[in-house]
């Protein structure tokens, strides 16, 4: 792209004709759900890991292929019940969280599979969706600061599953300076 040419929040896409004519409000959203879309797959990585463990698997893929988003919870949960080697303490920190990685999936899933018409009239995204079980779609306005915000969530959410999950499947082993401590580790 040539300056001249140049999107002006400085944006140079591989190919710029995706974003011509787009203005602040539109880059914002789109770059908040790609991070959406980045976190939330980080989170269900994390999750693989500990339903690894908690089905007491030898490796990450030995075990069939997991579902994703709120069907690997599901199934987090299904073997967490399970779980005789967790104290209470521990299944409930673990449930707390699968419930706001729900709730994220769920809200994740309506933005990134709704369809998105900005609304000058109320300076929102009016979102439309297609519902499960229903014959009315899912119609919400948001701004563009919930997308953002949502990814927030989901890194927070990824920091606190990594934490669960060292404290209680970590492996020792060295950090990068050499100090020895628990790492969360999938074994693949």
């Amino acid at each position: 792209m040539s300056e001249s040419s140049a999107h002006p929040l400085g944006i140079e896409p591989p190919i710029p004709h995706l974003i011509s004519g787009a203005d602040a409000e539109e880059l914002a959203i789109t770059l908040g759900l790609g991070l959406v879309a980045r976190k939330a797959a980080e989170v269900e990585y994390i999750l693989h890991g500990i339903y690894v463990h908690l089905v007491e698997a030898e490796k990450a893929y030995s075990e069939l292929a997991v579902a994703t988003g709120g069907k690997l919870v599901q199934q987090c949960r299904k073997e967490l019940v399970e779980a005789v080697t967790l104290s209470d303490s521990c299944k409930r920190s673990l449930a707390e969280a699968l419930d706001a990685a729900e709730e994220g999936f769920r809200l994740r899933n309506r933005y990134l599979h709704g369809y998105w018409i900005y609304d000058d009239e109320s300076y929102q995204w009016l979102t439309l969706k297609g519902a499960h079980r229903s014959d009315r779609p899912e119609i919400t306005f948001i701004n563009s600061s919930e997308v953002w915000e949502l990814a927030d969530r989901f890194q927070k959410l990824c920091s606190s599953l990594l934490h669960w999950d060292t404290a209680h499947f970590g492996e020792p082993a060295d950090d990068e300076d050499g100090h020895q401590g628990l790492v969360s580790r999938k074994q693949i």
